[in-house]
């Protein structure tokens, strides 16, 4: 198996890594007899044959590879859904949706936007573009902050809830995993911390089971689920101070 991936490194993850993700997720690629080729780019797909073209750190093409194949899997670029690119003030050139710390669009403030539509600025240049992730907690907290701030508005009050764009992770291996925690997931953070081991494909399933029993009740997040990420300092908004009337 062959991953090939925009990253400049594994475990970059859009994110210029997080904690020692770098050497936890090459040494779980190793053990999984998983090579890797990283800056590049697919030239064109024929049939049990992909063409890859790798890039140097000056942005000038290094050569191209031949990866035959009996099954491949690609995921494409992210961008915006058509009836909002080109439109100014609204999405970036890749109809991402702009936002400002309310999640809500600065030139038309009747529009919010949460999860994976929202345009984030990637953390550095890299050879290859590299999008930014928008993970399940971070989308969790954009719609948190959303919902708070459509109900100031239909009170005749100000915006004042602020997602904390906090990330938490379980990156699933089979028999194993690669877990963490960044907060904020975009730099820089309070907390960067990474880890690895079999406990993480366990948390991993017992999460699944516990999302899962939560959609069928309705429940967007029980109360033992907030107070465990409260101990752990896990939040979805930001403490926001107002000044006393």
């Amino acid at each position: 198996m062959t991953f090939v991936t925009a990253e400049p490194y594994i475990g970059h993850l859009g994110l210029d890594g997080v904690g020692d993700t770098k050497g936890l997720l090459e040494s779980e690629m190793r053990q999984h007899h998983i090579k890797w080729l990283t800056s590049s780019r697919v030239k064109k797909v024929e049939a049990g044959r992909m063409t890859v073209e790798q890039v140097g750190d000056d942005g000038a093409a290094k050569g191209e590879t031949e990866l035959p194949f009996g099954f491949s899997m690609m995921l494409p670029a992210f961008r915006g859904i058509a009836p909002l690119r080109g439109i100014e003030g609204l999405s970036n050139p890749r109809g991402f949706t702009l936002v400002d710390k309310y999640q809500r669009n600065p030139k038309y403030t009747n529009i919010f936007a949460v999860g994976v539509c929202v345009a984030i600025p990637p953390t550095g240049p890299t050879p290859v573009p590299c999008g930014v992730p928008k993970t399940g907690f971070m989308i969790e907290s954009m719609v948190t902050a959303t919902a708070g701030n459509i109900g100031l508005l239909l009170r005749g009050e100000e915006p004042r809830h602020q997602a904390s764009w906090n990330a938490v992770c379980l990156a699933d291996f089979g028999d194993s995993g690669v877990a963490f925690v960044a907060q904020p997931q975009i730099p820089p953070r309070n907390v960067n911390w990474s880890s690895s081991g079999k406990w993480v494909h366990g948390a991993k399933i017992a999460f699944e089971k516990y999302f899962l029993h939560k959609m069928r009740r309705g429940t967007s997040e029980t109360f033992y689920e907030k107070l465990t990420l409260d101990v752990l300092g896990i939040n979805k908004l930001k403490e926001i101070v107002t000044d006393s009337p």
